[in-house]
C-alpha cells in the first residue's frame, strides 16, 4: 500500500510539471507574441527546465536569435539538441541553419548542416529545401562556398 502511495504522488507531481510547463510555454509565447521578449525568458526557461520539448526549441532559438537574451550559440545549440533528443523534431532545422549560417558564434559544419536540412526538407519544411537550394547554388551566405549536392 505504502508503495501505491508513493507511485501516486509521484505520478501527481509529474502531472503538475507537466500542467506548469504548458502554462509557463503558453503565457511566454504570449510575451514574445507582445515583442516582450525579456519577460518572455524566464518563463521559457521555466518550461524547458519542465521538460517541454517545444519551449526548449524556442528557447534554442532566442539564444540563436538574441531575442531577450545576448545571443549564445552554446546555449542555443544546447537547447535545441535538448529539443531534438526529446523528440522535437522541428528543432532540427533550426539547429541545421544554424550549423550552415555560423549564427551566433556557432561553429559552421556544412556536412552536419546538410544533413540536419536534407532531414527536414524531405519532411516537408519549406525553409530547409530553401536553405538547401541557396548552398546548392552558392547564393547568400554561401557565396564562394564549394558546392555539395545532395
Amino acid at each position: 500500500m505504502l508503495n501505491f502511495i508513493k507511485n501516486l504522488v509521484t505520478l501527481n507531481g509529474a502531472l503538475l510539471n507537466k500542467a506548469r510547463s504548458i502554462t509557463a510555454y503558453t503565457e511566454a509565447l504570449a510575451f514574445q507574441e507582445a515583442n516582450e521578449h525579456d519577460k518572455a525568458l524566464a518563463l521559457m526557461i521555466e518550461a524547458s527546465e519542465l521538460g517541454n520539448v517545444q519551449a526548449m526549441s524556442v528557447l534554442g532559438s532566442m539564444y540563436l536569435l538574441g531575442r531577450g537574451v545576448k545571443e549564445d550559440g552554446r546555449q542555443a545549440v544546447a537547447w535545441l539538441q535538448k529539443a531534438i533528443d526529446g523528440g522535437f523534431e522541428d528543432a532540427i532545422s533550426v539547429l541545421g541553419m544554424a550549423y550552415a549560417t555560423g549564427k551566433a558564434g556557432i561553429k559552421v559544419d556544412i556536412p552536419k548542416a546538410r544533413e540536419m536540412l536534407i532531414f527536414s526538407a524531405d519532411r516537408g519544411d519549406e525553409q530547409s529545401a530553401r536553405m538547401l537550394g541557396m548552398m546548392d547554388r552558392g547564393e547568400g551566405v554561401f557565396r564562394g562556398q564549394k558546392k555539395s549536392r545532395r
